[in-house]
């Protein structure tokens, strides 16, 4: 794939760093289309212009799977094979038709995060309040644009996660700036591929995760954690004074896991009796995603401001050693085998490859494509892996 990417469009979300917070900035276009109706279908068609990533650690190997990474800053996401890190391809998301053109899409999307069950992939579409619902097994590696639903939800979204039965999709709405009235949790059945209930909330919601039995939703917001019933979809309890929490986790045991991105540490929950906080670990500046290994043992923890990831043992609840990563290490995700960590940057949008077992980086690819900054406005924010592979076309 020797082609040029497409330029950047109007109603992405543009990330910035600065004075240790991270700064979310919405751009409109005139123009924009209008929100799709409440569940829409687009069908494959044209495909956009695209640019091969290269791969800096030619040493690279891994599991048979793909990761699938959200680029708000370039309205699309981009597929990646696990078992080389090579570059596989660049797919549209929530790219309405220009009325009129039947080859040419308006490239307004903004894919913030991405959740992943079985072959099915969830995007939060944060310019046009949509989600966007992919079926993995039908992409190919050429075909630009896989069919998708569109499902219309609240404002602004952007976390989501999937019960771990895959029946419930919650999305985290945050709402705009202006008016924290229009925070909310949109509770999607997948079966149907509609919002079922509109959780309102009184701050803006970030990130959601499931107890493993999925009878249990905790959000992080502004205000700290809220803690739901999925069978009524009501709050049956919260937890505050977390500093501002963002990325949130929940162990196999039912631990929960918080970044408190004011304090610089990760607050550990106990679910068992009445949910407190348990323990605080101190780690990097800034921190904001999380990840687990399969088994729970250890957690991955993702500290933009100090380019660093933080590795702790859960049995312990201490750092056990700490991954220098450039660029703005923000989301990452552990493969399905437990055997690699997978690290985006979102200053750099470049994925960092990191063997669990030593620490040491075995592979890179530039989402950018060419050079050191050509990546820079991709603003890679959510990553999946899944243990199948694209079919090649």
């Amino acid at each position: 794939m020797s082609q040029l990417r497409k330029p950047l469009v109007a109603g992405t979300v543009a990330v910035v760093l600065a004075a240790g917070a991270l700064a979310l900035s919405l751009s409109s276009s005139t123009g924009h289309p209008a929100a799709a109706p409440h569940a829409t279908v687009k069908k494959a068609s044209a495909a956009k212009n695209v640019k091969s990533a290269q791969l800096a650690a030619s040493a690279c190997t891994g599991p048979v799977g793909t990761a699938y990474i959200a680029e708000p800053g370039y309205s699309a996401f981009d597929a990646i094979n696990t078992a080389n890190c090579e570059y596989i391809n660049n797919y549209n998301v929530d790219d309405p038709q220009v009325p009129g053109d039947s080859g040419d899409y308006n490239y307004s999307s903004s894919p913030q995060g991405v959740a992943l069950h079985g072959s099915t992939l969830y995007f939060t579409d944060t310019a046009q309040n949509n989600v966007s619902v992919i079926n993995a097994a039908t992409m190919t590696t050429k075909n630009y644009n896989p069919a998708e639903t569109d499902i219309h939800v609240g404002w602004d979204p952007t976390g989501l996660a999937v019960s771990p039965d895959g029946s419930q999709l919650w999305v985290a709405n945050t709402g705009p700036q202006t008016d924290s009235k229009l925070a909310s949790i949109s509770v999607i059945s997948t079966a149907t591929n509609t919002v079922t209930t509109t959780l309102h909330l009184d701050s803006a919601p970030a990130q959601i995760a499931f107890s493993p039995s999925g009878s249990t939703a905790y959000v992080t917001t502004a205000d700290g954690l809220l803690i739901y019933s999925t069978a009524t979809d009501r709050a049956v309890g919260s937890i505050g004074n977390l500093g501002d929490p963002h990325g949130v986790v929940v162990s196999p045991n039912g631990t929960v896991y918080v970044t408190n991105t004011d304090r610089g540490v990760v607050d550990v929950i106990s679910t068992a009796g009445f949910p407190h906080v348990s323990a605080t670990i101190p780690v990097g500046q800034m921190p904001w995603g999380l990840a687990l290994s399969p088994s729970g043992s250890t957690l991955y923890v993702a500290n933009i401001n100090s380019n660093e990831v933080s590795v702790i043992s859960t049995s312990s609840k201490k750092v056990t050693s700490t991954l220098p990563v450039s660029g703005g290490p923000d989301v990452l995700a552990v493969t399905p085998d437990g055997s690699e960590l997978w690290v985006t940057g979102v200053t750099s949008a470049i994925i960092t490859v990191i063997s669990t077992s030593t620490g040491a980086v075995v592979g890179t690819t530039n989402l950018g494509g060419d050079g050191a900054n050509s990546g820079d406005g991709n603003d890679p924010s959510g990553i999946v892996i899944s243990s199948a592979a694209i079919p090649s076309s």
